[in-house]
C-alpha cells in the first residue's frame, strides 16, 4: 500500500499550484475565500474536500512558502470553529467565522484555571445572567495567544446547583472587553511568551455570545479537545508543528553525525516512531473519509506524539555537541519550510517540555485511553454527582 501523497503531476495538485503561483503572496482572506483555509469544511466555508485533497492543499501551501492558516489561527481552524457549524446560530457563524478563517481575528481558548488544570469540570470562573448579558468573573491560566487574540472561547460556570460538569457553558468573548486583564507568563525559551494569565473582573458579555445552550459547555469542550488532539498529532515535534523525525534524519545525514553508531541507532528508533505517527494520522484520515467523527483515539495519537517530539529534539540538541551550545545554535541543518516560531532546533528544544503538559497531560491522556479505548474501569470520583454549590463549600471549609 502506498502511504505517500499523490504524485507531482496529479491534476488536483497542479490546479492548486497554478492557483497559488498566479498570486505568489496571497493574503489569508484570499486563501479563505478559495476554501483553502478549511478545505474539509462544507461550502461556503471550505470545499467539502476529502482528506486526501486537504493534505494536497496543505502540502502546496507549504511548498509556496506560506505559513498555513491553521498555524496562524489554530483555535478556530483546528479546534473550536467547527462547533459553530453545528451548535452556533447563523448570526454567530457570519460574525465570527469569516474573520477567523481570514486570520483577521485571532482566537484563544480560555479553559484551564489555577485550581482546575487537569480537571476542567472543577473550574470556578462564573457567568451570571443579568437580562440581555452575562457577568463574567474569574481567572484563566496557561492561555496561548491571549496577548494577541481578539476572540476568546470561554468556558464558565452558569449553574452551581447541578454537578460540576452539568453547570458549564461556553461563550465567544471579545478579548478587548473592559475588565479583562492579560499577564504574560515568562518561559525559559528567551523568546516572546506563549502563555498568559487572563483575569475577568465583572466582564459584560452579550447573551447572544452563548455558544449552544446553557449547560452545553462540557460537551462542547470535550469535542473541541478531541479535535485539537488530532490536529496536534501531526509528525512535527511541537504539537504537530516544527521539525519532524524525517527532518532530524536529513539533518544528521547532512552534517555527518549519522556516522556515529550510537546516534544512528537512536535516530533509527525515533524515525520509526515518526513513521508510526504518520500512519496513525492516515488512519484518522480513513475514519474521516468514512464519515466517522473524531473520538478518544485522538488521545492515543497525542499521547504518542508528545514524548516522541521531545525525543526528536533531545537527540537533535545532543548531536550538536558543544558547538551547538556556545557557537551556532543552528549547527544541525534544518530543511527549508515554514514552521513559525519553531524554525530552529534550539527554540524548539527549549519549548519541548511543554508538549507533555498542554492539551491534557500524559497522565490524563493515559486515563482517557484506559477508560474510553480499552474500556477499563473508571477512576472513582465521589464528587461526580454532587451539586457544585455543595462541593465548593466543602472545599473551602476543608
Amino acid at each position: 500500500m502506498d502511504f505517500n501523497l499523490p504524485a507531482e503531476d496529479d491534476p488536483r495538485r497542479l490546479e492548486i499550484r497554478e492557483c497559488l503561483s498566479a498570486e505568489p503572496k496571497p493574503n489569508y482572506k484570499d486563501l479563505a475565500e478559495r476554501g483553502y483555509a478549511v478545505p474539509h469544511w462544507p461550502r461556503p466555508w471550505g470545499l467539502g474536500a476529502d482528506p486526501e485533497l486537504q493534505l494536497i492543499i496543505d502540502d502546496e501551501i507549504a511548498r509556496a512558502g506560506i505559513r498555513a492558516p491553521h498555524h496562524v489561527n489554530p483555535v478556530p481552524i483546528n479546534n473550536c470553529g467547527q462547533s459553530l457549524l453545528k451548535f452556533g446560530t447563523d448570526a454567530q457563524r457570519e460574525r465570527f467565522l469569516k474573520p477567523a478563517l481570514a486570520c483577521e481575528e485571532i482566537w484563544c481558548m480560555l479553559f484551564s484555571e489555577p485550581s482546575a488544570g487537569s480537571d476542567v469540570g472543577a473550574l470556578r470562573t462564573t457567568a451570571r445572567r443579568e437580562g440581555d448579558h452575562y457577568i463574567i468573573r474569574g481567572q484563566k491560566m496557561w492561555t496561548s495567544l491571549a496577548e494577541k487574540a481578539q476572540i476568546g472561547v470561554l468556558v464558565a460556570r452558569t449553574d452551581s446547583s447541578v454537578p460540576k460538569h452539568a453547570g458549564l457553558s461556553q461563550f465567544l468573548v471579545d478579548m478587548n472587553s473592559p475588565g479583562i486583564t492579560i499577564t504574560p507568563i515568562v518561559d525559559m525559551t528567551g523568546e516572546q511568551s506563549e502563555y498568559n494569565e487572563v483575569f475577568f473582573d465583572d466582564v459584560i458579555v452579550p447573551a447572544d455570545s452563548l455558544l449552544g445552550k446553557e449547560g452545553d459547555g462540557w460537551k462542547l469542550s470535550m469535542l473541541q479537545l478531541q479535535t485539537e488532539r488530532v490536529a496536534l498529532s501531526r509528525p512535527g515535534a511541537i504539537w504537530g508543528s516544527g521539525p519532524s523525525a524525517r527532518e532530524l534524519m536529513e539533518g544528521l545525514i547532512a552534517c555527518g553525525r549519522i556516522k556515529d553508531p550510537l546516534v544512528r541507532d537512536e535516530a533509527a528508533k525515533i524515525y520509526i516512531e515518526g513513521e508510526i505517527l504518520r500512519l496513525l494520522a492516515f488512519r484518522s484520515l480513513s475514519d474521516r473519509m468514512n464519515a466517522k467523527p473524531s473520538g478518544p483515539e485522538g488521545a492515543v495519537r497525542k499521547m504518542v506524539a508528545a514524548p516522541h517530539g521531545q525525543r526528536v529534539l533531545d537527540l537533535a540538541k545532543r548531536s550538536q555537541g558543544v558547538q551547538g551550545i556556545v557557537k551556532d545554535r543552528n549547527v544541525l541543518p534544518m530543511s527549508k519550510g515554514e514552521r513559525g516560531p519553531f524554525s530552529n532546533w534550539d527554540h524548539a528544544f527549549w519549548w519541548s517540555p511543554a508538549v507533555t503538559l498542554g492539551v491534557g497531560t500524559q497522565e490524563i491522556l493515559k486515563n482517557v485511553v484506559a477508560e474510553r479505548v480499552l474500556a477499563l474501569p473508571r477512576d472513582p470520583d465521589p464528587t461526580r454527582k454532587t451539586p457544585w454549590s455543595e462541593l465548593i463549600v466543602q472545599t473551602v471549609s476543608s
